[in-house]
Formats: structure tokens, sequence, C-alpha cells
């Protein structure tokens, strides 16, 4: 019978090399010279078969069983070790395959070994379930030593049984029992420890039960008060909603007339002042005016003073009356020529000015009104901020633009401890690394910053209880920043384009300084793509790197960028709402410089048109003193022909010192009349300027009154609504604090419920408050009891069933421990029985005669009782086995060993040097009778008697050709002769 088809090893003990060995034979002889290594195919068969003992192995370590090295070879760290198996005939009863390859491989690195059945990875106890099928175990008769065959005469009646426990295959029912003992054992204690929990149990149930009880009554009267109370704070809640709007709506009306208001107050307060400015300087000018004025008066006075005393040193006596009167016309004539040229010069002057005058009040009119269209485009500027700014501001104040979860957080942070606030709520960032920042922080700016993570457990269940969403919360206690090392920061600050570390761009106050490190540590930002990318291979792709336009690098290489549509890519509003009233300041500062402007190019038109005015009046006065002038003038020249029959012709006129001293001082008067004339014009158009100013100031002066009180009864009517309003967001906000508080739901949570309708609503807070004074009236309550009794009795009455059911195992175990006790009993004898019937056979044909059976040593107690043997050898007599030679002890053991086999064979039988102790005779004897049982039984032979040699179908020698390092060959008898005679 071949059953052992093949042995594969390398690396097993003195198998540096890998060897094959194929048994094509029932009967296979291994030889060789002593220390060749020969025994080592008996460790290595014991070994892959899963033995544990290193010192069964022949070692001092597991480690010994791997190739240590020669002098020429270097040391393994791997032993292996496969046995084909022929499986047709079902040896292995649990396994379906007709070929059977076991093999286990040791690692000497790592002291573990590793087994599998046909390639498939299995444990060492599915190996040595597989050699309990086939009794190959160290115990059994498979494997056989020459130290087994001596102890085995020698050895004490317990150990003597261990080899019949194997033939009966009562060691697997021992095995099982061991297991069904430990397991009973096991059982036992698991019923120790559930009764203890069941006395335990039955300790708490009743305490449990009572306070269930009380939490089930204040449970049904709490459901009741929620039911009715979340629709009464619902109720509230959208009363005060809808008043709260309409508040809003007005406050929102009134405001924006008060900022009307306010706009035509401040302006008539610029003009009023600029009106009193205005009229002081007039008042100025006017006392130098009039000054000058009297001036005028005084000089030309004096001037008409010296004309009449001229006009009295004129000798009248030479010439009579006629001449007098002709040398008067001549006078009066030149006065008046004088007069006439001075008026027309005037009017000259006054049409001159009047037309400048009238350009410059056209010029003013013009850059008024591009200053009003400036101003009114500055409005609408202002007007569209505003708005944005509203927009903004709103959106601040308004969570809308929130996540479900973060929004749910932060309206109800009054209630939850530690809540601090959004990670946009405290950053700042640089306007030029805006872009690059939100690009960086955008799935993160709504983190919410929480002081502990006792903070964020409250935080996390209330958003389960409520379902209200998902939040990322950054604990202040817990965060850990994952920091760039010094060398690396100084290899990025010299590399171009960098510009900075994220965690140090963006400015936060000190106490929240470890959320940017945790966020923003690891990005890097710089100028342009380029220098992104080459910054990414200096650094190994181990970073963030963005750009300034939020183009990305992720870490290990990918790259993120192009446009998006949202052309809003600003994450940051606050910087925005910053901006916007930024621009707003320097609008309204523009506006208020324009406005001051208008007002001042308003006052000198106003002042040039009182001067067109007055011009035009002097242009009337003159053009009439002119035709007067001319009358008169004619008169005198009518008068003067008359008297001398002769046109009166400045040209011809002669005159005497005297007359020209006189023409001289009243040309002087005709020119301080003019200035006299001018300086009253100029007073009279300041004193009209000064009666308007007057007026509108008073006018002004009363508008500001009105609009003045019209604005503090606006702005108390304000007050009133704001303070209103913030009565209702107080109620509006304990109500949504009361569904928090005591039912721990959220406003958007408690609307999705069946709400009551409420009928008569005095009645219903009447309920609401004999429930809570029912519900104050039962003390102290443990509502997690209610689940807790149902737990702990639950828990009672499983535990209650698994003690009935370990009962019932712990009977079924003893009972089945009974079973196997019977059954190795019954086995156990009949192996014994059947071996005594075929040893006296065996032990006769070993021995040459003679007899001997196998005896109890407590015959009462079958299972613990030891095995002795009772032997009459040809012609002696034995009462002390110890009394035999050596060889009679090996033909003893070999004698109840092939009586087993007889009864029980086995498919393999390693036999280690058994028959050394024996003489030629018998080794002869020995070999022999191998062959009557190869037919059931596979048999290899280490040995180096030449007559089991001689018996064997096939040899193997063992040599050590190289020192340390086994081969082994087949070879013929006559080379295992050789090598059995250099022994």
């Amino acid at each position: 019978m071949i059953f052992l088809k093949r042995i594969e090893a390398i690396g097993f003990k003195s198998f540096a090399e890998e060897i094959k060995l194929d048994f094509d034979f029932s009967m296979t002889g291994i030889v060789g010279p002593n220390g060749s290594g020969k025994s080592n195919i008996n460790d290595a068969i014991m070994w892959a078969l899963g033995e544990q003992s290193y010192k069964t192995l022949r070692g001092d370590s597991m480690e010994d069983i791997v190739f240590s090295g020669s002098s020429e070879r270097k040391a393994l760290n791997l032993a292996e070790v496969t046995l084909v198996f022929d499986n047709s005939n079902r040896s292995f009863s649990s396994l379906e395959f007709n070929e059977v390859a076991i093999t286990r491989k040791y690692f000497k690195n790592t002291k573990e070994s590793e087994y599998y059945i046909n390639n498939s990875r299995v444990r060492l106890k599915d190996i040595q379930d597989v050699a309990l099928e086939t009794g190959l175990t160290k115990s059994s008769l498979a494997i056989i030593s020459q130290g087994s065959i001596s102890n085995f005469v020698e050895s004490k009646p317990e150990e003597r049984r261990k080899l019949f426990d194997e033939a009966a295959g009562v060691a697997r029912y021992k095995k099982r029992k061991d297991e069904a003992i430990r397991k009973l054992s096991r059982t036992q204690d698991n019923l120790d420890r559930i009764n203890d929990i069941i006395n335990e149990i039955e300790r708490k149930l009743p305490s449990l039960e009572k306070q269930s009880k009380k939490a089930q009554e204040y449970q049904k009267a709490f459901d009741e008060l929620k039911s009715i109370e979340v629709s009464v704070l619902l109720n509230d809640i959208k009363i005060y909603t809808s008043k709260l709007n309409d508040l809003e709506n007005q406050k929102a009306d009134l405001k924006n007339e008060m900022n009307s208001l306010q706009k035509i107050i401040t302006k008539n307060n610029l003009e009023y002042s600029q009106l009193v400015s205005t009229s002081n300087v007039n008042d100025k000018d006017l006392s130098k005016l009039n000054k000058d004025f009297t001036k005028a008066v005084e000089k030309i006075s004096e001037l008409k003073v010296a004309k009449i005393t001229l006009e009295s040193k004129k000798d009248k006596t030479n010439i009579d009356d006629s001449e007098y009167k002709i040398s008067e016309l001549k006078n009066q004539a030149k006065y008046l020529e004088i007069e006439i040229e001075s008026e027309e010069n005037h009017l000259t002057s006054l049409i001159n000015s009047k037309h400048n005058k009238k350009l410059q009040i056209d010029n003013l009119s013009s850059e008024r009104y591009k200053l009003n269209n400036e101003l009114e485009a500055l409005n609408k500027n202002i007007n569209k901020i505003e708005i944005q700014l509203e927009n903004l501001q709103a959106k601040k104040s308004s969570l809308d633009n929130l996540f479900d979860g973060v929004k749910n957080i932060l309206e109800n942070k009054n209630i939850l401890p530690g809540i601090e606030g959004t990670v946009s709520d405290f950053i700042k960032v640089n306007k030029d690394h805006e872009h690059a920042i939100s690009t960086a922080l955008q799935n993160n700016l709504q983190n919410i910053i929480v002081k502990n993570t006792s903070n964020v457990k409250n935080a996390i269940e209330f958003l389960k209880n409520n379902k209200g969403g998902y939040a990322t919360f950054l604990p202040l206690d817990t965060l850990k920043a994952n920091y760039i090392n010094d060398q690396t920061k100084f290899i990025i600050k010299n590399t171009d384009g960098f510009i900075g570390f994220g965690n140090e761009i963006v400015s936060i106050e000190k106490k929240y300084k470890i959320v940017l490190d945790y966020l923003l540590s690891n990005y890097l930002i710089v100028d342009n793509f380029d220098n992104a990318v080459n910054l990414s291979k200096v650094t190994n792709a181990k970073f963030h790197i963005i750009t300034l336009d939020g183009q990305r690098i992720l870490p290990y290489g990918a790259i993120v960028g192009g446009s998006k549509k949202n052309k809003n890519t600003n994450l940051f509003d606050s910087g925005s709402i910053e901006k916007f009233e930024t621009a707003k300041q320097e609008l309204l500062s523009k506006q208020e410089s324009i406005e001051a402007t208008i007002l001042k190019i308003s006052e000198s038109i106003e002042i040039q048109r009182e001067h067109h005015n007055e011009i035009q009046a002097s242009i009337a006065t003159s053009k009439k003193n002119s035709e007067n002038l001319e009358k008169n003038l004619n008169t005198i020249k009518d008068e003067f022909r008359i008297l001398t029959g002769n046109e009166l012709n400045s040209e011809s006129i002669e005159y005497k010192s005297i007359d020209e001293q006189i023409i001289k001082v009243m040309e002087q008067i005709t020119a301080a009349n003019n200035f006299k004339l001018q300086i009253e014009q100029e007073i009279n158009v300041i004193r009209s300027l000064k009666d308007q100013s007057s007026q509108k100031q008073n006018d002004l002066f009363k508008a500001l009154e009105v609009d003045r009180n019209m604005l503090s009864v606006l702005k108390e009517k304000f007050s009133s609504l704001n303070g209103d309003s913030n009565l209702l967001r107080e109620k509006q906000s304990n109500a949504k604090d009361r569904l928090a508080q005591d039912y721990n739901m959220t406003y958007e949570n408690a609307l999705k419920l069946q709400e009551v309708e409420i009928e008569n609503e005095k009645e219903v807070r009447e309920k609401i408050k004999e429930l809570r004074s029912q519900i104050n009236s039962l003390g102290s309550i443990n509502v997690d009891s209610i689940e807790e009794y149902k737990e702990e009795n639950g828990r009672y009455e499983l535990y209650l069933s698994q003690s009935n059911e370990i009962i019932e195992s712990i009977k079924n175990l003893k009972n089945a421990i009974v079973d196997m006790d019977q059954q190795m009993i019954d086995q156990f004898k009949k192996i014994i029985s059947d071996v005594n019937r075929v040893l006296p056979e065996t032990f006769a044909t070993l021995f040459g005669g003679g007899t001997a059976s196998i005896i109890y040593t407590d015959p009462d107690d079958i299972l613990n009782t030891g095995i002795d043997l009772k032997l009459a050898p040809p012609g002696k007599k034995i009462s002390n086995l110890n009394l035999l030679s050596g060889g009679e002890k090996s033909m003893v053991a070999l004698s109840v060993l092939f009586s087993i086999l007889k009864v029980r064979p086995i498919p393999l039988v390693i036999l280690d040097e058994v028959e050394a102790p024996l003489d030629i005779a018998n080794v002869e004897r020995f070999a022999k009778y191998i062959k009557t049982f190869i037919s059931n039984t596979q048999f290899i032979i280490v040995t180096h008697r030449i007559g089991t040699m001689e018996n064997c179908d096939k040899l193997f020698g063992a040599t050590m050709e190289q020192k340390g390092i086994t081969k082994i060959v087949q070879i013929k008898l006559v080379d295992a002769k050789k090598i059995t005679s250099s022994n």
C-alpha cells in the first residue's frame, strides 16, 4: 500500500537544498552514516503534521529547525516541508480530494508558522484534526523511534496505556472529552456569572419598576402638555413674527422718512449757516461802503465849495451883464458837456458790466447745472450702495445663507453652551488675498468654533433630536494643527512667487489662533500658476498651493482651476460691508462738498443777478440823465444863439484862466459823483441781498424748527416701535427657547408636528398650568427608568432563558461525557481483547516461542487503568520486565506494536532505527515480519541494519558531501552496505 507519495523539503534542519523523495513502494528504507541527517526525514514528517515540541524534534528552540548555515552556505530564513498523500481510499475522511498535500512553513524572522492543505491556508488545529483521522500522531504507532521502543517496556503502566488509547481511537474521544469538560467548566462559569447577574437584576427591578411607573405617568402628562403647549408656542411665535414684520415695515418707512427729513435739515442747516456767514460779510462790506460813500459826499461838497470860491473870484466889474451871461452860458455848456460825456462813459460802463454779469450768471448757472447732474448721479449711487448694504447686512444678520445644521445651532446658541460662532465671523483677510483664502476656506467658513468637545456632544445631540441637519465643529480643546517644519518653511520662503502661509496672512483673535493653524497651516499662497507648479515640485507635492486668482494644486499633484460661473467668488461678506461702508462715506462726503459748492454758486448767482438788476436800473437812470443833460445843453445853446447870433461851439470857445480852473473842478465833481453812484449801487445791491438773506434766514429758521420738531416726533415714534419690536422679539426668542429647553425642539422642527387646534386659548393656557402643576407634584423623575426597566426586565428574561438553556446544556454535556466514557471503555476493552487474541501468536513468532498477554493494573477503573504485560519468553519466567535484555525489551515492544497493527491497521508507519538493539537473527525475523503488513500499511524505515535493508523495496541514502548539508539519493543495496559498514 502506498499512502505517503512524496516528501518535499527545503531549509528544514540540514536540508539546505531542496529535497524530493518519491515513495513508490510499500517498504522504503533510509540509510546513512551517523550524523548524516537521515532521521531528519522522520522529524520533517512529524513537524509538517503539526508537532509543536522542539524537544521532540531534537532541538533547543523552534529556530533550530531552520537551516543555520555552514562554512560554505549562508543561513536560511525559511523552513518548508510538504507531504503528499494518496487519499483515494479516503484515509483523510474529512477531505474530499484524491491527493492531499500538507505543507508547513516557518519564518525565522517573524517566528511564525503557516499551514496549508492543497495550497489553501489553514489553522494548526485543522492539521492536527486531519492527523488524528489517520492516527498519524507522535503517541501512535505511526511514528516510532528507537527511544520509544526501548521506553515502552520500561515506562509506567499509565504511560504505556497511551499507545492503546491511540490504537483504540480513544485519543480522539479523550480530546473531545477534554474539550467537553473544558466547555462544561466554561459553561458552569457562565452559569455562575449569569446567576450573579440575575440576582443583581432581581434586586434592581422593583425599584426600577416603581420609577418606571412614575416616569410613565410623567411622560403621559408631559406628552399631553407638549402637544398643547407646543401648539400654543407655535401660535404665539407666528403672531409675534407677523407683528414683528408689520413693525419692521413701519420702522423701515419711518427710517426712510427720517432719513429724507434729516437730509433736508442738513441741507437747510448748511444753507442757513452759509446765509449767516454771507450776511456777516455783507455787513462788513456795507460798513466799508458807507464810509466810502461819506468820503465821496464830503469830497463832492469840498469840490462844490471850491467851484463857488473860484466863481466868486471872477471880475464882474469890467464886463456888462450881457457878457457875463454869455460867459456863464459857455461855462454851463462846458459843464453839461463834461457831465454828458461822463454819463455816456458811465452808461457804456454799465452796459459792459451788465453784459459781464449776464455772462457770469450764465457760467455759474451752467456750472450749477453740471453739479446738480453730478449730485443726482451721486445720489443714485448712494441709494444703490445703501440698498446693497442693506442686503448684505440683512444677509449677514439673517441665517438663511447657512447650512441647516449651522443655522439651527446658531439660532439656539443661547441654550447651547460653548458655541462661539462660525469661522467667517472671526477672520479678517487682506483685500489682495481674499480670492485665494476664499478658495482655501470655501468648505470651512461655516465650521462652528466651540469651546470643548463636551459642548460639541450637546450640539450634535440637539441636531439629532431635531433632525436639524449636519454641522462641522472645531472644539478648541482638542484641535491639533499639522505644522510645517522650520527647514521646509525656509525652503518655501525662498521659492519664487511665494507670498505667505495661509494661517499667517489671515487675522483672527489670539484665542482662536489654533483654528487658523488647523485649517490653513498647510496652505501656501503664491502669485501665479507657474510659480505654484514650481513650488509643488520643490515640496514634493505635500501641501495645498493656491494662487492669488484662485487656481489650486492639491497634495500629491491634482490641480483645480478655471473660472467659476458665479462671478461673486468672494466669500467674505463682512469685507464687502466694510468696502461699501467706506464707499458710501466717500460719496456722502463728496455729496456734502458738492451741495456746499452749489449753495455758494447759487449765492454767487443771486449776488450777480442783484448786481445785474441794479445795473439795469442804473442804465435806465443814466439814459434819462443823459437825455436831461442833452436837453439842458440844447437850451443853453439856443439861449447863446439868441444872445450872440452865433452857434455855441466848444472848439471856438476861449476860456479865461479862472474858467479853466472852474471847468477842471467841475470835471472832478462829475468824476466824484460817478464814484459816489458806484458806491451807492454797491450799497443798494448789498442792502437788497441783506433783505433777501434776512427773509431767507427767517424762512429757513422756521422750516428748520418745523422739520426738527417733526424729526423729534418721528424719532420718538421710531423709538416706541423699536421698543415694541424688541419686546416682541424677546417674547419670540423666549417662546423659541421654551421649545428648545423644555422640548428640545427647534421652531422649524416643531412646525412639522401635527398642531392641536386651539378653540379656547384661555382654557388651553389653564390646562397648561394644571399639567405643569401635576408634573411638578411628581417630584424627581428618572425618564430613562422606563427604558431602563424595559431593558433590565428584558435582560432578566433573557438571562433567565439563557440560564435554563445553560442548565440544559450542562446536563447534555454531562450526558455526553458519560456516553463518551462508556464509548471509550467499550473501545479500550475491545482493543485490549483484540490484541490479547493475536499477541501470543505474534510474540511466539518473533521470540520463536513463549507467550504474552496484556493485563489491566486496575480492572475496576478501565478509563484510568494502566497497562501491564505478562510475559513468558521461551524457557524463561519473567517476574520483572526490567530484567529483560535490551534486545528482548525491543522484541516485546515490537510484538505488542505488530499485534496492534494486526487488529487496527494504519496507512503509514515510520520506524526510526527501532531494530538497532536486535541481533542479526532477530533483525531478519523483524524485517520479514514487516512484509506481512504491507498490503494495509506503508512502512518508511530509517535503519543501518543490513537485514532490514535487504527486505526493503527501495533504499534512499543520506550523505553529507558538504559539511552540515544533507543530500538524499536513491541507492542500491551494495552501496547501502558500504554506508552501514562505515558506521
